[in-house]
């Protein structure tokens, strides 16, 4: 009996989750680069949501889907590419309906506003929409999903989505990582990357999620698959371009690490 677990870092970075000090997600898995199907919140999670997750620059099973995906929406969607894949559902909606409709229980928390939308919630059959706050979420799922029969988890991660706030924090990061704030066309100016503040402060909030991991991952059964990801990174900086919501590299490199509990192969 396979369960899943989906869990997005909002906005985080791939250099910045390789970077973090995670010891609880490196005990299970390598972290890849991954290229995110979109550039903001709304649009990724809509392509999560049906099966598309980031894909992976190397070709290994399941984190490039073009080798072996992991869920797959038959009739509807990528046909040729659902066909390979470890679990493949029906649903004129989207993954997690179908799963539902197998038998699955369907619990997801999510801390963006896009979380407020019916478009993304629709399948799950119980949702929370939290704001940022990790230990409402995991307490969420934990307290909701029963262990003894098959589901489908989700959450979605704010604490690292600027301003990078979470449990602990009283810093105020001085980066205004807005898209807003761009003149056009951009232009850089002053530090970029892992010099600015930003990425520290986002780094910190990564350290500070794989903190939340151990409680999240107890008691759950060894069988369950776990997909960390993100659904956009940010841009600090670079060629004048901050934040998200743009095709920068920056914003579509994303981490990507998919694992059982039990450490076993898929």
């Amino acid at each position: 009996m396979t369960n899943y677990l989906l869990l997005t870092y909002d906005s985080c970075r791939y250099d910045v989750l390789v970077a973090a000090q995670t010891p609880v997600l490196d005990s299970y898995a390598r972290i890849y680069a991954a290229q995110a199907p979109g550039n903001f919140t709304f649009a990724s999670h809509q392509a999560f949501f049906v099966g598309i997750l980031p894909n992976a620059l190397e070709d290994i099973p399941f984190l490039n889907r073009f080798n072996k995906q992991l869920w797959g929406l038959q009739e509807v969607g990528e046909r040729q590419v659902a066909k390979e894949s470890l679990i493949r559902v029906e649903s004129s909606w989207n993954l997690v309906d179908g799963l539902r409709q197998q038998g699955f229980q369907t619990v997801g928390a999510g801390a963006m506003n896009w979380f407020r939308q019916a478009s993304l919630t629709a399948g799950f059959a119980h949702f929370l929409f939290t704001g940022r706050n990790a230990d409402r979420q995991v307490e969420y799922l934990r307290s909701t999903i029963d262990p003894r029969g098959r589901f489908f988890g989700f959450i979605n991660f704010g604490e690292t989505h600027a301003p990078y706030r979470f449990r602990g924090s009283e810093a105020i990061c001085p980066d205004d990582v807005r898209a807003r704030r761009m003149s056009w066309p951009p232009v850089e100016r002053g530090p970029t990357g892992r010099e600015t503040k930003a990425f520290q402060f986002q780094l910190a909030a990564a350290e500070f999620l794989d903190q939340q991991l151990a409680a999240l991952f107890a008691g759950l059964p060894g069988e369950t698959v776990v997909v960390v990801t993100a659904d956009h990174g940010d841009c600090f900086g670079e060629d004048g371009y901050w934040g998200h919501g743009v095709n920068h590299p920056k914003v579509l490199e994303v981490p990507l690490a998919i694992f059982r509990l039990d450490r076993k192969p898929l």
